[in-house]
C-alpha cells in the first residue's frame, strides 16, 4: 500500500511539471570572438499551436568582455518564407560592472527572455538567425550564444 501511495505521489509531481525544453542549443565561436560574418543560426519545427513558450537567448561570455551589453539582430523566417528582423539589446552587466548571470572561472552566463507567453501561429520550420550588431568587429570574449523555446502551459 506504501508503494503505491509512493509511486502515485511521484507521478502527481511529474505531472504538475508547468514547464518543457522544446529547444535549446547553443552555437560555438572559434577563439571566443564573434565576427559580424558569424551568424548564429537555429533552425525549429514547431508542432504545438496551442502552448504558451517563452523564447529565450543564453550568452556565454569571458569576464574580460568589454561592454555592459550585447546588440544583436534578429531576423525571423516563419514556415510561410516571410521574414522579420530586429533589434535586441541584451544587458550583461550593472552600471558598476558587476556581471548578471552566474559565473565559474571567467566565463558568465546569462539567459534573457526576449518574448514571453508567445503561442506560434503556424506549424512548420522557423529559422532563427542572430547577427552581431556591435561596432566592434570581432566582438572579443563571447565564447557562445544559445537559443531556447519553453513550454511554460499546455493550454490557456
Amino acid at each position: 500500500m506504501k508503494q503505491k501511495i509512493l509511486l502515485l505521489s511521484i507521478l502527481f509531481f511529474l505531472s504538475c511539471k508547468k514547464t518543457s525544453t522544446v529547444y535549446s542549443k547553443y552555437y560555438y565561436f572559434e577563439k571566443q570572438e564573434w565576427a559580424s560574418k558569424d551568424t548564429a543560426k537555429f533552425r525549429v519545427d514547431i508542432i504545438d499551436t496551442i502552448s504558451l513558450c517563452d523564447v529565450n537567448i543564453k550568452i556565454r561570455h569571458g569576464e574580460l568582455y568589454p561592454y555592459s551589453n550585447l546588440y544583436v539582430f534578429l531576423t525571423t523566417v516563419y514556415p510561410d518564407k516571410s521574414r522579420k528582423t530586429d533589434t535586441i539589446e541584451c544587458i550583461l552587466a550593472n552600471s558598476k560592472g558587476k556581471w548578471y548571470g552566474s559565473g565559474l572561472g571567467d566565463l558568465y552566463d546569462i539567459t534573457l527572455p526576449i518574448k514571453k507567453n508567445v503561442r506560434f501561429s503556424k506549424s512548420g520550420v522557423y529559422e532563427f538567425y542572430f547577427v552581431n550588431a556591435m561596432r566592434q568587429d570581432p566582438l572579443p570574449n563571447i565564447s557562445e550564444f544559445g537559443f531556447e523555446i519553453i513550454r511554460v502551459s499546455k493550454n490557456r
